[in-house]
């Protein structure tokens, strides 16, 4: 397993419609091939700023399966809306 966190900037003026679209955008994860868990975490430092936590059970599960999927078309889609930039880093599921 692979734990995936996204770090998400959305825009003050976006900040109410990404919080609306969220349960469609975690729904439509849930359903993709590998997708095991996905969270949504504010900032509490910069209201800006959400960590998007998603457990795959592959990294390729995210990286190749998901991007070519309906989900993955649909996740990108509501994200493209509200979301201004993206940070993606991978972590495996084995402490160390």
């Amino acid at each position: 397993m692979i734990f995936e966190h996204a770090t998400l900037t959305v825009g003050q003026e976006n900040r109410e419609g990404f919080l609306q679209a969220y349960p469609d955008i975690q729904a439509h994860l849930l359903t993709a091939q590998g997708c095991r868990s996905v969270d949504l975490y504010p900032s509490v430092d910069r209201e800006d700023v959400y960590l998007l936590r998603v457990a795959w059970d592959r990294l390729e599960d995210h990286t190749e399966v998901f991007p070519e999927s309906e989900p993955g078309r649909a996740v990108l889609a509501g994200l493209q809306k509200y979301v201004q930039s993206v940070d993606v880093v991978h972590f495996s599921g084995s402490p160390v």
